[in-house]
């Protein structure tokens, strides 16, 4: 009677009458905590847009021209002390672009704006309008849902899109949490009311 080799094990190999199996050891995949995660994936797609034409050769607006990152955000949460790796947490994620973006006008981003990027608990993005948004910061961050986008505050979260527009991941999972990446950086006071101008609270008051 033929006996079948485990899928799990190596060929034996016959010596003096005796089997030695060799075993192969298989590793499952490891994950990495947010900060490591953050710092090791592609951020989102960016293209040339009307600065294609000024290149020297020049480029088509819609032609890609690279990953973005997070090492702004990143550098930021760490220069504040603020812990990415705790357990059970949600991070918006907002790339090098939008961190520079909002940095033009109203600053460098303070301890309780990276805060407020923390969600406690782990939300996964079609949870998202029933969940409790409330952040590390103490604040609760606004849901609403518009333009088959699922808007957080000023910002639209994990979106896809065709190119030249930019498309962001979201449930990107981490050892602690999930991680969904945002095309703005929000802050604590922003209102809906106010026109979601910001005017109801400045991000540049937001020091700590």
């Amino acid at each position: 009677m033929m006996m079948l080799a485990s899928p799990f094990m190596s060929s034996g190999l016959v010596v003096g009458g005796a089997a030695t199996m060799q075993t192969q050891r298989f590793s499952m995949p490891q994950m990495a905590a947010v900060a490591d995660t953050l710092a090791s994936i592609q951020g989102p797609d960016l293209y040339w847009e009307e600065k294609g034409p000024l290149q020297d050769p020049p480029k088509e607006e819609s032609d890609f021209k690279e990953y973005d990152t997070f090492s702004l955000f990143l550098g930021a949460c760490s220069s504040n002390g603020v812990d990415l790796n705790q357990a059970d947490i949600t991070v918006l994620a907002p790339s090098n672009k939008a961190c520079e973006e909002f940095s033009a006008t109203y600053g460098p981003l303070t301890k309780d704006i990276c805060n407020y990027h923390i969600i406690k608990g782990v939300v996964k993005t079609d949870a998202l309008g029933s969940a409790d948004l409330t952040t590390v910061e103490g604040s609760k961050v606004t849901y609403r849902r518009m333009f088959r986008k699922d808007f957080l505050d000023n910002a639209f979260c994990a979106a896809a899109a065709s190119p030249p527009r930019t498309s962001y991941q979201g449930n990107i999972a981490a050892d602690n949490g999930l991680i969904h990446m945002i095309n703005e950086v929000i802050y604590p006071g922003w209102s809906e009311s106010a026109g979601g101008d910001g005017s109801a609270g400045d991000p540049a008051a937001t020091r700590a």
